[in-house]
C-alpha cells in the first residue's frame, strides 16, 4: 500500500511539473469548429491540441470527434454476425476465438460489487467486468458476435473513425452495456409508517477511461484474426438483409 502511494505521489509531482511548462503561446483546439484553447494553453491538462472536452470525449468514446454508435446502429451488424456464426462454428478461428473468450470469462475470478470499484486499478476493473459478465451468463458466442458487429460498423460507416482506439473502445462499451451494474434490493423498519419498506439500489461503474481499453484489447487479442478474415462476410449479410448503410453515396443520392 505504501508503495502504491509513494507512485501516486510521483506521477502527481510529474504531472504538477509538466502543467507548470505550459507554453507562452495560445493554442486553440485542432478539432474543426472549436475554439476553446488546448488543454496545456490553459494549464489544466497535457494535450497539446485538443481542448479538455475533447479529451474527456475521447475518454469516454475512443475519438476525439465521434460519438458512440447506437444501439439501433450495431444491432443489424451483430445479428448478421451472429448469423455468420450459426453457420461457421467449426471454422477453427472462430473456434479459437470463442475458447480463449471462455478461457477469459472463467480465470475473471469473483464479482465485486460496483460501488467498491472506487481506487481498483484499470486492470482490476475490467476483470471485474468480464467476472460480471460471466454471472449475469452472457455467452462467449455473443462476445465474439459484438466485436465482429463493432468492427463491420465501422468498416461499412464512410463517415466513421476507423482506427483502432476508437474500434475496441467501441466494442468495449457495447459489452459492458450487457451486465455493467450491480443491484440491491432489502426491506427495512419505517417507524414513521409503522411497517416495512422496500429499499432499493442501482449502482453503475463508469464507462469511461483507461477501463474500456483493457476490456477492448482483451477482445481484439481473441476476436481480431477472425474480424481479419470474417468483416466482409458480415457486411455483405448486413448489405443483404437491411440494406447498404446509409453513409454510402448511392444510398445519400437515392434519399
Amino acid at each position: 500500500m505504501r508503495q502504491i502511494i509513494e507512485k501516486r505521489g510521483r506521477r502527481k509531482a510529474a504531472l504538477a511539473e509538466k502543467l507548470r511548462s505550459a507554453p507562452d503561446q495560445k493554442t486553440r483546439c485542432s478539432i474543426p469548429g472549436c475554439v476553446r484553447l488546448a488543454e496545456k494553453t490553459e494549464g489544466q491538462g497535457l494535450a497539446q491540441f485538443h481542448c479538455r472536452y475533447h479529451v474527456q470525449h475521447k475518454a469516454r468514446h475512443g475519438s476525439h470527434w465521434h460519438p458512440t454508435y447506437k444501439g439501433s446502429e450495431l444491432l443489424p451488424y451483430v445479428r448478421s454476425a451472429e448469423h455468420w456464426i450459426k453457420e461457421h462454428r467449426q471454422d477453427p478461428a472462430y473456434r479459437g476465438a470463442y475458447w480463449e473468450l471462455e478461457y477469459l470469462l472463467a480465470g475473471a475470478g469473483r464479482v465485486d460489487a460496483a460501488m467498491n470499484l472506487r481506487g481498483q486499478t484499470a486492470e482490476c476493473r475490467a476483470r471485474i467486468a468480464f467476472a460480471r459478465l460471466r454471472a449475469a451468463e452472457i455467452p462467449a458466442r455473443r462476445l465474439v458476435a459484438i466485436y465482429l458487429g463493432v468492427s463491420a460498423l465501422i468498416a461499412d460507416d464512410c463517415k466513421s473513425h476507423n482506427v483502432r482506439e476508437f474500434r475496441i473502445v467501441q466494442a468495449a462499451k457495447a459489452v459492458h452495456r450487457l451486465a455493467s451494474g450491480t443491484h440491491r434490493k432489502w426491506d427495512f423498519w419505517d417507524p414513521l409508517t409503522g411497517g416495512m419498506r422496500p429499499y432499493q439500489i442501482h449502482a453503475y461503474p463508469r464507462s469511461s477511461g483507461h477501463v474500456l481499453r483493457k476490456i477492448g484489447e482483451a477482445l481484439e487479442k481473441a476476436c481480431d484474426e477472425l474480424a481479419r478474415a470474417v468483416v466482409p462476410e458480415v457486411i455483405s449479410l448486413r448489405t443483404k438483409r437491411y440494406g447498404p448503410h446509409p453513409s454510402h453515396p448511392q444510398v445519400a443520392k437515392a434519399s
